[in-house]
């Protein structure tokens, strides 16, 4: 129910954007059968396409032709907990002029978060679509809780949940689970990452530190690593290292340490290589060399990125070793942007040697690098990027 659940926010959002259910839509790819059969019950299978790349796309002109575009909207929205239905187009120019009120207030009330509303002022829909029944206090009122909430996770350190959230700013955990307002959340955020349309919704929220619960925060780690907390020396990472075992660490554990050390071979101090990928990093493992490393499984969680700020000032030279398409070199530059490090094995070099084995990039992943390079002069990677643009990227697995 949640994948169906994503899958139905993703059309309200286009929906939000288009105000047409028309053309197709990628619902995801290589889905297991459980995730095929919630589609199935839903759309039916007649508007299902897969291509020959495993996509799952969703034909609107065939869906339509079981129901209207009412009828879906209501059987969606029912389905989300919110309505979908359309503004009356006289409604147009009005909610346009309320949406320039409102953007220039936020501009004035929040003026470190610009970015976004210069973005906003060349498409105001997620605005409009708030101002439902000519509502312009209203729609302000949750534009404004909306900048809060994001000019809070700008400067937020720790991971937070959905939940904790809502409780915070409207006073209710359940605010931001789903609905008009989780949408807006997820919109809003997407402004920030250049690549946002190649993240699924998850890795969106957390980058931002937004997470399922807290519990489930943790870091794999594989080095000689001992710490001290609480007056007490804890070495069962070190011990787990021996014997050539990776060790998870919780959000938990990582409050808190008092003190941390790398005990390396013969009193050599080790480098510190961060890993995007799990087979890669076990492959790294199995070399069994004096260094240490730290597995971001993708976009990193806030216990990897705790962890690697505590271990990167200890390491001999720091290191990271990911994809070379736009969001590899992101997951680069965050962990880059809490110590700096050098690129390992997709350095422009290794690139270039390996030109063979490049995969061609998206046109989304295109846009997301032509982006980052217009729009971020401080990137860490321009190089390895541009070059990636124009020649295509290497994965991991292929090094």
């Amino acid at each position: 129910m949640e994948f169906l659940h994503e899958v139905l926010s993703k059309i309200a959002r286009r929906y939000s954007l288009k105000t047409s259910l028309s053309g197709t839509m990628k619902l995801g790819e290589n889905l297991d059968r459980e995730q095929m059969a919630s589609l199935a019950n839903f759309f039916g299978l007649a508007p299902l396409r897969v291509n020959s790349r495993e996509e799952v796309r969703l034909l609107f002109n065939v869906l339509l032709q079981n129901g209207s575009e009412v009828q879906w909207l209501k059987k969606i929205g029912d389905s989300l907990g919110y309505s979908l239905q359309p503004q009356p187009e006289n409604s147009n120019k009005t909610s346009g002029e309320a949406t320039k009120r409102i953007l220039a207030s936020l501009l004035l009330a929040y003026p470190d978060l610009d970015t976004l509303f210069t973005v906003l002022q060349e498409d105001g829909s997620s605005i409009r679509s708030l101002l439902s029944g000519n509502n312009e206090k209203k729609g302000k009122s949750k534009c404004f809780i909306m900048a809060e909430i994001i000019s809070f996770l700008m400067h937020n350190h720790s991971p937070i949940t959905v939940s904790d959230l809502g409780a915070r700013f409207y006073q209710d955990s359940k605010a931001l689970r789903q609905g008009e307002l989780r949408t807006l959340l997820v919109r809003w955020l997407r402004l920030f990452e250049p690549e946002s349309e190649l993240l699924d919704e998850t890795d969106l929220l957390a980058i931002h530190r937004i997470l399922h619960d807290r519990l489930t925060v943790n870091a794999v780690l594989y080095g000689p690593v001992i710490y001290e907390k609480n007056g007490k020396t804890f070495d069962w990472i070190y011990q787990l290292y021996r014997q050539g075992e990776a060790a998870t660490v919780g959000w938990s554990t990582l409050q808190d340490i008092d003190k941390i050390y790398l005990h390396g071979q013969d009193s050599s101090v080790p480098d510190l290589i961060c890993c995007e990928n799990e087979a890669p990093f076990s492959g790294l493992m199995q070399q069994n060399k004096n260094r240490c490393l730290l597995f971001t499984s993708g976009f990193p969680s806030s216990a990897v990125q705790k962890l690697y700020q505590l271990l990167a000032p200890l390491a001999a030279n720091c290191y990271h070793w990911g994809d070379s398409d736009p969001s590899g070199l992101r997951i680069a530059t965050i962990m880059h942007e809490l110590h700096p490090l050098q690129l390992y094995r997709c350095d422009l070099s290794n690139l270039q040697q390996r030109r063979k084995k490049l995969l061609p990039l998206s046109q989304q992943q295109k846009d997301a690098a032509l982006s980052i390079l217009m729009t971020q002069p401080d990137f860490p990677f321009p190089d390895e990027l541009l070059f990636t643009l124009e020649n295509g990227w290497l994965e991991q697995e292929s090094w």
